[in-house]
């Protein structure tokens, strides 16, 4: 065949010829090693062939959500030994990569087929914690400008995992009746009839898939969509969308308008699931054990809060026995905001500190520990100081001052702690500089 002929190519009549002729050769090469999963032995696999339908729905849905660039043939289609062949088939991971810049945020959006995320990887290693699992689809999505495996060390990668079930008519097929008797719900399972096992299934995803938000079916039934939030937000979530091969109507738009909340709540930089990721970030990062195994307040009701590591004792100095009553009588404490040689720098572990612990002169060895007031330390000027009878001159013009009053914890009273134990402690004269320590690190102190 004569391809560079100026007839052939440009000619009316010749020239569609040779279009159709150009269409039916490439055809005749192309290749689908997947086409064996479907049309083994003669039949028609179904619900493979859904499968694959379903990649192409989720590609299409995705380029128009995302607005990354669409499917290129060569991200489908590559040069074999003497032909081409399509890169798509089970149990190959085939991932298509875009960014999507929002009005407030730049992401990189991952959607991939048969991603096969790894088993028994140890924090803060991507993948499964036990076994290897492999969904149908994923989409991952994490900050632009760091890379897959930087997200998921640092808890900012999102997956939702998707799967086809093909088999499934209505919602009470895949997850069965709300009310069912978990009796009954066991003979099914040991008769092989379980019909709750999908829903398993995408729970086993989301617990087992590190950094998981999401998992759900997807399945030509006709009875709408199952939506399951863990929390208050989209994500995390469990459930299952309609999607079916129909010209008229498909059932895209539930899952549709599902994505679209999802980058909505993407762009949201104060939601619940981004203060969530940090907190297991800062938990965990450290594999450091910290033990303690002493008797301490229960954390509910209004000290719900009262975490060990998350609880801060101020570290003080009295200067005399008249000093130690009035703080007592008063239920002061004070101490300087700053000196020639030394500040006190005001972190969180100073202004929210939750108990004092104070010694004098010549001792190491203290159990006058005291409960802080929850409205956090004030400012008094050296007047204040005077109008209040504080029992000597104050050096200083300004104080910080702390409300305290009696412990209000029996498991903290009577116990004393050695200070030369505390990290931040200070030798000479700058022992008496005020420091803080968490609740954890004071009961280690504990003599």
């Amino acid at each position: 065949m004569p391809l560079n002929s100026p007839v052939l190519q440009r000619k009316e009549g010749y020239r569609e010829i040779l279009r159709v002729w150009l269409m039916i050769n490439l055809a005749a090469r192309l290749t689908w090693a997947g086409g064996q999963d479907v049309y083994s032995g003669g039949k028609r696999d179904v619900a493979t062939l859904y499968e694959y339908w379903l990649f192409f729905k989720l590609t299409e849905l995705l380029e128009d959500l995302f607005g990354i660039n669409a499917l290129a043939p060569k991200d489908l289609i590559e040069e074999t030994n003497d032909k081409l062949g399509l890169k798509l088939r089970q149990g190959r991971h085939l991932p298509l990569d875009g960014t999507y810049e929002t009005k407030n945020r730049i992401l990189h959006v991952q959607f991939s087929f048969n991603k096969t995320f790894g088993g028994e990887n140890s924090y803060p290693k991507g993948g499964s914690w036990t076994r290897s699992m492999r969904p149908d689809y994923t989409l991952s999505i994490w900050p632009e400008g760091i890379s897959e495996t930087v997200a998921e060390q640092q808890e900012l990668i999102v997956h939702l995992h998707f799967d086809a079930k093909y088999k499934v008519e209505s919602l009470t097929t895949l997850f069965g009746q709300n009310n069912e008797d978990l009796n009954i719900e066991k003979e099914e399972q040991n008769k092989g009839t379980y019909k709750r096992a999908d829903l398993l299934k995408m729970h086993s995803y989301r617990d087992a898939i590190r950094r998981t938000a999401g998992a759900y079916i997807l399945y030509p039934g006709g009875d709408g969509i199952k939506d399951w939030r863990g929390f208050h937000e989209i994500v995390p979530g469990l459930g299952a969308f309609t999607l079916k091969p129909n010209r008229q109507n498909n059932g895209s738009l539930e899952l549709r308008a599902f994505l679209k909340d999802v980058i909505a709540h993407f762009q949201n930089r104060a939601s619940q699931r981004e203060s969530y990721s940090f907190q297991t970030y800062r938990t965990f990062k450290s594999s450091d054990d910290n033990e303690v195994n002493e008797l301490l307040p229960e954390p509910f009701g209004e000290n719900r809060d009262l975490v060990p590591d998350e609880t801060f004792v101020l570290v003080g100095f009295y200067k005399s026995e008249e000093h130690l009553d009035w703080i007592i009588n008063h239920g002061l404490y004070n101490t300087r905001i700053s000196d020639k040689n030394d500040r006190l720098n005001l972190r969180k572990e100073e202004t929210e500190a939750r108990f004092l612990l104070i010694r004098t002169h010549n001792e190491t060895t203290t159990s006058r520990l005291f409960s802080i007031k929850r409205s956090g330390p004030i400012v008094l000027s050296k007047r204040d100081l005077i109008d209040k009878g504080y029992p000597s001159e104050p050096s200083k013009d300004y104080y910080l001052v702390y409300e305290i009053e009696k412990l209000q914890f029996d498991e903290l009273r009577n116990k004393s702690f050695d200070v030369r134990l505390l990290s931040a402690y200070k030798k000479g004269r700058k022992s008496a500089l005020p420091f803080s320590v968490s609740l954890s690190e004071l009961m280690k102190a504990k003599v």
